[in-house]
């Protein structure tokens, strides 16, 4: 296997002084943070690095039917809701492996197993800690206490950054990735090079990044859940809302930046929506449960129609609601997973059974079909919308829905 570059190896091949400067401080390095092209399709669990679950296209749109299905036959982290999408190629994230599809068949091309050690038995493979990142080829990932960056193309890594704890979680936004964990001692949030793992800067503190659009990077302070606005060039605070989002909500993504607008549901189960350039809250939409599970929410959002959708699985409720806080429409649905997103004019959304399909402006149904999770219980996953096919994971079980 090729000489992974990682942070440690850096430290002990440098000489004397550069060594010192190391030890006292991040090592930066690297080019300049440069944002995302927007245009460039659904690489991320949530299409992009906002996290708006949305794009232009439309999926099978009025009619759909399972064009194929794949069981994966491993345990899968509840924690990872979410598919990536390059090269006609879908990346599964599985409890120790990153799996590669054919997306027009469903057969495996590949999968990637992290191993520690020289045995490769079974448990000497750490467990995959976050779900697909994807940019120019290389995905990034973290397997137990390393952040990894793996070529595509030859299934090794071009970088690690080694964490001296497990990772609250990761974030990539253009050429930056962004990683909460214990580093030298203490809990930071850093920023790192995509091309080398060369750190851009550090800040101290467990805040755990979420979405970023130009110009901010959203992330919440783990302790108390309250949201914050950063510079993405930097690490410098913009500022620091009263909003307090759940802990399950720094794993399942249930914030998202777009234009002037962060959105995120509280612990409360109430949404709210901030200023983007000051995090001060415009409305609050508040939750009719008495007693929220806000772990299995989620939302997403159509900048075009400045439309947000919220799933309530705990109450069996998809909503609409505007940028003004105002609700369009509500649907009762009692079989709701967790996901949902948005293609053109159709509102996908996880059941426990399958894929439920809506009207975008009135929330009447427009198809639905079944699928066989194959597990207990089917833990659903935001559904991902390439073209005119939805692809979908729901226990244990990737499917593709495309037109009938």
């Amino acid at each position: 296997m090729v000489s992974v570059l990682t942070r440690r190896r850096l430290l002990g091949v440098a000489g004397g002084s550069l060594l010192g400067a190391f030890l006292l401080g991040p090592r930066v390095g690297g080019s300049d943070h440069v944002d995302p092209d927007l245009e460039a399709g659904w690489r991320q669990p949530r299409a992009d690095s906002r996290n708006v679950a949305w794009t232009a296209d439309p999926g099978p749109g009025a009619d759909g039917t399972v064009g194929w299905q794949l069981p994966l036959d491993t345990y899968r982290r509840f924690e990872h809701a979410g598919l990536a999408l390059a090269d006609e190629t879908l990346f599964v994230p599985t409890h120790r492996s990153l799996r590669a599809l054919d997306v027009e068949n469903g057969t495996e091309r590949w999968r990637y197993a992290y191993r520690e050690s020289a045995s490769g038995g079974l448990f000497d493979r750490p467990q995959l800690d976050t779900e697909p990142r994807v940019r120019d080829g290389v995905a990034y990932l973290v397997f137990q206490t390393g952040v990894c960056a793996l070529d595509l193309d030859s299934r090794r890594l071009r970088w690690r950054y080694d964490l001296d704890s497990g990772a609250d979680g990761l974030h990539l936004f253009g050429n930056t990735v962004y990683v909460t964990g214990r580093v030298d001692g203490d809990d930071r949030l850093v920023a790192l090079d995509a091309d080398t793992g060369l750190e851009r800067w550090r800040r101290t503190g467990r805040v755990v990044p979420l979405a970023a659009r130009s110009g901010l990077l959203v992330g919440a302070r783990y302790d108390d859940g309250r949201l914050l606005g950063l510079e993405p060039e930097t690490g410098t605070r913009r500022w620091l809302s009263g909003a307090e989002i759940g802990a399950s909500s720094l794993i399942r993504s249930q914030v998202a930046a777009v234009d002037d607008r962060v959105v995120g549901i509280e612990s409360t189960g109430d949404l709210t929506a901030l200023e983007a350039a000051t995090g001060e809250g415009r409305w609050t939409v508040s939750d009719a449960a008495a007693d929220p599970n806000t772990y299995w929410r989620s939302i997403a959002v159509d900048p075009a129609e400045r439309a947000v959708y919220r799933s309530h699985p705990d109450t069996g409720a998809i909503a609409r609601i505007d940028f003004e806080g105002d609700e369009a429409w509500r649907t009762d649905e009692p079989a709701l997973e967790f996901g949902v997103s948005v293609g053109g004019e159709t509102v996908y959304a996880s059941t426990t059974d399958g894929l439920l399909a809506l009207e975008a402006d009135s929330g009447d149904e427009r198809f639905r079909v079944s699928i066989d999770g194959g597990a207990t219980d089917p833990l659903g996953s935001t559904p991902l919308i390439d073209g005119d096919r939805v692809y979908h994971l729901l226990g244990e079980t990737v499917s593709e829905v495309r037109p009938r």
